[in-house]
């Protein structure tokens, strides 16, 4: 599927019709007004969590305080006359998901006669391939596809190098092996010992039972040993079952974001396992849904009431990469396609041209972050990277979205933190902490290491044949990458699922 165009307009058609037989002069007449003032939701307001639903009820009886019943996606919704008057937020996904295309309202007199207007619509997404509707989801489709383990089995099985190297990466790390043992809680928490949840942190059960799940998941699908497949689906349940929330202060976002994304790519590359029980499939996704969609989409939506340009970009990024591999795994089209607008259009530093906030004369792409730190700024970069590949993975080219933006920004970072050379900086102003402006970039966390370039490298240098000189050196000079449990102990360490020159290294 071709890339969606950067303005996704969903065209509301609207024809109203009053379903009574006839129109007496006690019975009330409904009126709804266009929806987004128009009847068309552009780009913009697609991304509203909400679109206004309003009109008018007259004849008959109706005056103040009858009851206004609106039915959208099964979903109702009540309200109450006000001058004749209605007017009620409607989530935006309910009138962009309603099945039988049609917004029923109804109102009741106090004399108890009622009118209703049912509203049609024909609801279309519009893209180069034609309606969102018919997207056909790819699986596995996330970070790693069966065309990938296609390429990488024949390889491993005959200990051809880059590949054996990063598999042996992968079979020497504990959380690939068959006696890890998962940690659920009921209560995740990040940002505990706060106002928000007086008990202390516990999210490292999350991202190393994430980085289990995932390697034993990748270990199966390389061998076709089922041991593998039943120690990841053991992980998977486990947390299903048991995890109820994410509880801490606002770093409950980076918990859902960072932690579900890793989950949905784990529980992708099983759900073709037949061993793996139906029912506890799904669920797998209402639980994922439920605990992790909700936190990083109530993120999006609001940042917490705070400026727009308050939080780094790694805490969108992280977000938006949990509701695009959550969407993929549910086959949700509505969902994605909030993901890929958002990645263009959206107001905040999750918005690409945001998080790579500057491209320098000489091409490099600084990032957002780059004044902060060094070791935010390449999480920014491992995540436009699993980000890019998830959509390609759907059909959709991020990679060379706005002249191949990702690879000027990660050509920028790894020019400065594994080349070691100076790069330009643009002085830069964040709303963050009261107002920060950085004049130069940060040194602070410089050469840090992550499984972060193989991806891109594969990508951008041999598969689009493109120069990228700063990731060759990445390639060149450091070890075969690995995942979780092979860096840092703390929560950096895990921030990517990691092994890309198993996984990604192409022919």
């Amino acid at each position: 599927m071709k890339n969606f165009l950067i303005l996704i307009l969903i065209t509301l058609l609207f024809s109203c019709e009053n379903i009574e037989d006839e129109v007496t002069k006690s019975q009330v007449i409904v009126t709804i007004n266009p929806v987004a003032t128009d009847d068309v939701i552009d780009a913009e307001e697609f991304l509203n969590e909400t679109q206004t639903v309003s009109g008018t009820a007259t004849n008959g009886n109706a005056s103040d305080g009858d009851n206004v019943m609106i039915i959208v996606n099964t979903q109702t919704y009540n309200t109450t006359l006000s001058d004749n008057e209605f007017s009620i937020e409607i989530p935006t996904l309910d009138i962009v998901r309603d099945i039988d295309n049609r917004i029923f309202v109804s109102v009741t007199s106090s004399d108890s006669s009622t009118g209703i207007s049912t509203v049609k619509s024909a609801v279309r997404v519009v893209t180069t391939e034609g309606d969102l509707g018919l997207r056909n989801f790819n699986h596995p489709g996330l970070l790693v596809t069966q065309a990938d383990f296609d390429r990488i089995i024949p390889k491993v099985n005959a200990s051809v190098e880059p590949w054996a190297s990063g598999w042996n990466k992968l079979i020497q790390n504990p959380h690939a092996s068959l006696s890890y043992s998962p940690s659920p809680v009921v209560k995740l928490i990040r940002g505990g010992n706060s106002r928000e949840e007086p008990e202390p942190d516990n999210y490292s059960t999350a991202f190393n039972d994430a980085a289990a799940a995932f390697q034993t998941a990748v270990r199966w699908k390389i061998t076709g040993d089922a041991t593998y497949a039943e120690k990841s689906i053991q992980i998977l349940n486990a947390w299903a079952s048991t995890n109820k929330s994410i509880n801490g202060d606002s770093n409950i976002a980076l918990a859902a974001g960072i932690y579900g994304s890793q989950f949905a790519n784990a529980a992708e590359i099983m759900r073709d396992y037949d061993g793996w029980n139906s029912q506890d499939f799904e669920d797998f996704k209402t639980w994922i849904v439920d605990v992790f969609y909700k936190v990083s989409k109530d993120f999006i939506d609001t940042h917490y009431g705070t400026c727009i340009s308050h939080y780094w970009a790694n805490w969108d990024l992280a977000n938006l990469s949990n509701i695009l591999a959550i969407s993929v795994l549910i086959e949700d089209d509505v969902m994605y396609a909030f993901v890929i607008n958002y990645l263009k259009n959206g107001l905040s530093n999750g918005n690409l041209n945001l998080a790579i906030n500057y491209i320098h004369p000489d091409g490099l792409g600084q990032l957002q972050e780059s004044g902060r730190d060094q070791g935010h700024t390449l999480l920014c970069i491992g995540l436009m990277s699993d980000i890019a590949r998830m959509a390609y993975n759907q059909g959709d080219d991020l990679y060379s979205y706005q002249d191949n933006r990702i690879l000027k920004g990660a050509e920028y970072a790894a020019k400065y933190n594994v080349a070691n050379q100076s790069v330009p900086f643009q002085e830069y102003y964040t709303c963050t902490a009261g107002g920060q402006t950085h004049t130069e970039i940060s040194d602070d966390g410089r050469g840090n290491v992550r499984p972060i370039w193989a991806g891109l490298y594969n990508h951008y240098v041999i598969k689009m044949g493109l120069n990228a000189p700063n990731l060759k050196f990445a390639i060149d000079n450091l070890p075969a990458e690995g995942g979780g449990g092979d860096y840092s102990p703390n929560s950096g360490g895990y921030d990517s699922l990691g092994f890309g020159t198993l996984l990604y290294t192409e022919e």
